[in-house]
């Protein structure tokens, strides 16, 4: 038989590995945006919109990749447990809820990966715009 162990020892550990870490980079994240907004808002605002578009694109990916990781091992942990107990009957709400779990952070990092996609090709755009206007 399997032993998970839900303890306040193993919540400390993920909350300082990974919770903490994460709010911590999301606070300089938006400090350093907000510094840069500051320092080029005189400047030509279509790409200063793209820089911090861009980065905050990577955050978004870097951090629902995360969350996805730890859903899916939580999920797996959880659903594994269960059935080595044969106790799927008594919990087959929980059960599915846990196998289908992590397809929410699965869309949320497709949505960011998709706004990324996007913000490139706007990129592309501002270029061809840009070497338009010096060729004039």
């Amino acid at each position: 038989m399997t032993e998970t162990v839900y303890n306040l020892e193993n919540l400390k550990i993920l909350l300082f590995y990974v919770v903490i870490p994460l709010i911590v980079i999301y606070i300089l994240f938006y400090i350093g945006t907000k510094i840069y907004e500051h320092r080029n808002k005189d400047k030509d605002i279509n790409r200063t919109n793209f820089v911090i578009n861009y980065w905050s694109n990577i955050m978004g990916i870097i951090v629902t990749a995360i969350i996805l990781s730890i859903s899916i091992g939580f999920s797996l942990a959880f659903t594994q447990n269960v059935r080595e107990l044969n106790a799927i009957d008594e919990n087959i709400i929980l059960y599915y809820l846990f196998l289908v779990f992590p397809a929410i952070p699965l869309l949320f990092l497709i949505y960011y990966i998709a706004k990324f996609i996007i913000n490139i090709r706007k990129k592309e755009k501002l270029d061809k715009e840009e070497s338009e206007a010096e060729n004039i």
